[in-house]
């Protein structure tokens, strides 16, 4: 793609305005604060060894054979039984975004929009890696759609309606009750609450803005959700259901980087800012098979893809969500 910076048109010469405005993303990041991602410690200290992808060995439960009762004959050996194990691996991953400023921009915007993008990084990467998420959500439940009946997946062809959380929670069967948190898009949302199924509970007891709840699950609302064709997916999560470990970006740029080029401009000059995240994201319970990527780290796109996952997870069960797909008006 051809560079592309921040020009006098994409400013507001304040002729008619005293102040340049930013006007704030709109997208939800409220994700990122319901307890749905978490860290390992373990998964950061292997990634100095390099290499694409984190290999997480494991070893499988035990199995449900019924235990045996004992006799006096010597002779007589008790079976041994064996613990199986299971190899999950996540994605590595290297991004990096980058803006242009020409400085004739700041000196007629009246603003600097350098100092804007500096302060604006933490929700730029909170938006980018939801999107990051989802793809990956999209690949784990593609390769569960063609590999395992689908059992991660709720489709119920109509509108949502109070019984579609039961009979989604319940193809976890006994685990059913393990969820807490339903990310879900607007059109869902607004479903719900013309049915008035929504509850809204403080979230400490100093108050604050209420937090929506839906049938006890903590309801996040978000219009980034996918949505084809008519169908709205609304993704239900155990308690700290994805890793996601950030780590320091270790490279003589480091995560923010600054480059002047004084020509450029016809001698006017231009900023040029390189932001980088180094990241770990994984579904337990999955294997990042890599098989379809074009290059050294997976994009959005290929996250999503089918291709690029199996499930390790001996039983649906094991798994820390589920998808329910509804069709909103």
């Amino acid at each position: 793609m051809a560079d592309a910076y921040t020009r006098i048109a994409d400013a507001i010469v304040p002729s008619v305005y005293a102040q340049y405005s930013f006007e704030e993303h709109v997208q939800s990041l409220e994700i990122y604060q319901a307890g749905i991602l978490f860290s390992d410690p373990a998964i950061a200290s292997k990634l100095p060894m390099g290499g694409r992808s984190v290999d997480m060995p494991g070893w499988k439960d035990l199995g449900n054979d019924p235990s045996e009762p004992v006799n006096d004959d010597p002779a007589d050996s008790i079976e041994m039984k064996k613990i199986g194990a299971r190899r999950e691996v996540a994605a590595r991953n290297v991004r990096a975004q980058a803006w242009g400023i020409p400085d004739l921009t700041s000196i007629l915007a009246g603003d600097d929009p350098q100092k804007l993008i500096v302060r604006r990084q933490t929700d730029y990467w909170q938006r980018a890696n939801k999107l990051t998420l989802l793809g990956i959500l999209k690949g784990v439940l593609a390769d569960n759609v063609a590999n395992d009946a689908g059992d991660l997946v709720r489709i119920t062809g109509a509108s949502i309606v109070d019984a579609d959380i039961i009979e989604a929670a319940y193809l976890m069967g006994d685990r059913a009750d393990k969820f807490k948190t339903i990310w879900m898009h607007s059109k869902q949302m607004k479903a719900l609450k013309l049915a008035d199924l929504i509850d809204y509970v403080p979230p400490s007891e100093q108050g604050g803005p209420l937090i929506p709840y839906y049938m006890g699950l903590r309801a996040v609302i978000d219009d980034d959700i996918p949505v084809a064709g008519g169908v709205y997916t609304a993704f239900m999560f155990k308690d700290k259901a994805i890793l996601w470990n950030e780590l320091p970006v270790n490279t003589e740029g480091g995560p923010l980087e600054f480059d002047r080029k004084p020509r450029q401009g016809h001698g006017g000059g231009v900023t040029e800012m390189v932001a980088r995240r180094h990241f770990v994201p994984h579904v337990p319970g999955t294997r990042f098979l890599d098989a379809s990527t074009a290059g050294e780290f997976a994009t959005d796109a290929e996250l999503a893809l089918a291709a690029n996952w199996d499930r390790t997870a001996s039983s649906v069960k094991h798994m820390t969500f589920i998808a329910l797909k509804t069709t909103e008006a």
